[in-house]
């Protein structure tokens, strides 16, 4: 493969200036000789509009591109009455209120009525919670998206007289194809972007959880937890360490955490059992406001015939998780009562 710029200029400021150009051409006055590029930005911008669910005004007469205006990634004038405000992520996340002040700055401070402002979220990385995003108003452009319009039969043309959008396009395509990997993969083959999608997967078709980095001190792993259920005493949820099945325990400051810990091991390591899940008690069940009751000794993802993941036999451990906590927890409830 030919080098790529991208793989070295990896940065959000780096795709800013990439996104910029790219909504630069769609600029009328840069139809010609260049059509085919000028028509990638157009069909960026109106992509742009249909995720904002507004109208792609008719005809153009102006666009003016600006990178990092008050601390905005991108901020688009279009027709000199309508902002388009682009908070652009590779990977990480939204933080410190930015998306709500930049919406009012744009309002507030440059004058635009909110009708007239258009608000995006590029992420190009992957995240798993976009509620924030949503809550502030801004519409989620994923890396999926941008690649139906670099892989468009007129983007494919015009890569082949630009080397920057080319590039562009085989570096979004390549971490795609990674996130997708774990498909392709034999498990002991996944890559850290696997598990994303792996867990992108699940959060799906669980129609819960949660997942992102959790930092330890052996260098921290991607984490996934779902399920949050529990009693009057103790909240309990599941969680996957990677390669590591938790059952855990949320026990309150004021209650004895090491017979908590205790009782809710013993609990789900005999109920494991009626559903063929081997679990076992940890080396230590370290005293905490997250505990670790107990692991599943066993590989959790099933694989097939070929040694790649059986999705569907897999989400049936999940269940039978699920299954384990909700049944140790009317049982202590019949006890109780």
């Amino acid at each position: 493969m030919k080098p790529n710029l991208f793989h070295f200029a990896t940065s959000e400021l780096s795709q800013d200036a990439f996104l910029c150009w790219l909504l630069s051409w769609a600029k009328p006055e840069c139809s010609e000789p260049w059509s085919n590029l000028h028509q990638v930005g157009c069909d960026l911008l109106s992509l742009i509009y249909r995720k904002a669910d507004r109208v792609m005004p008719g005809p153009l007469t102006s666009l003016d591109v600006k990178r990092q205006s008050d601390n905005i990634d991108i901020l688009c004038i279009i027709n000199d009455d309508t902002a388009i405000l682009i908070e652009d992520k590779v990977g990480t996340k939204q933080h410190s209120n930015q998306l709500a002040i930049y919406k009012e700055h744009v309002i507030t401070r440059l004058g635009f009525a909110p009708e007239k402002v258009v608000l995006i979220y590029v992420q190009t990385g992957d995240q798993s919670d976009y509620n924030e995003v949503a809550k502030q108003g801004y519409q989620v452009l994923t890396r999926v998206e941008l690649l139906v319009v670099l892989e468009s039969d007129t983007a494919k043309m015009a890569r082949q007289s630009s080397d920057i959008l080319d590039c562009f396009a085989l570096h979004l395509r390549q971490v795609e194809d990674d996130v997708q990997s774990y498909l392709l993969l034999p498990l002991e083959k996944w890559t850290w972007n696997s598990w994303k999608g792996f867990y992108s997967h699940i959060q799906t078709t669980l129609g819960q959880g949660n997942w992102d980095y959790v930092s330890n001190a052996n260098g921290g792993f991607l984490g996934f937890w779902w399920h949050f259920t529990g009693d009057e005493i103790c909240e309990v949820y599941l969680q996957m360490e990677q390669k590591k099945f938790c059952f855990k325990i949320v026990p309150p400051a004021d209650q004895d955490r090491s017979r908590l810990g205790n009782e809710w091991s013993a609990r789900i390591i005999n109920q494991g059992a009626n559903h063929g899940l081997r679990a076992t008690r940890p080396s230590r069940i370290r005293s905490g406001d997250y505990m670790t009751v107990a692991v599943l000794t066993e590989e959790f993802r099933m694989v097939n015939d070929n040694g790649l993941i059986d999705l569907a036999a897999t989400i049936e451990i999940l269940r039978a998780a699920q299954c384990v906590v909700d049944e140790c927890l009317i049982a202590n409830e019949l006890v109780q009562s």
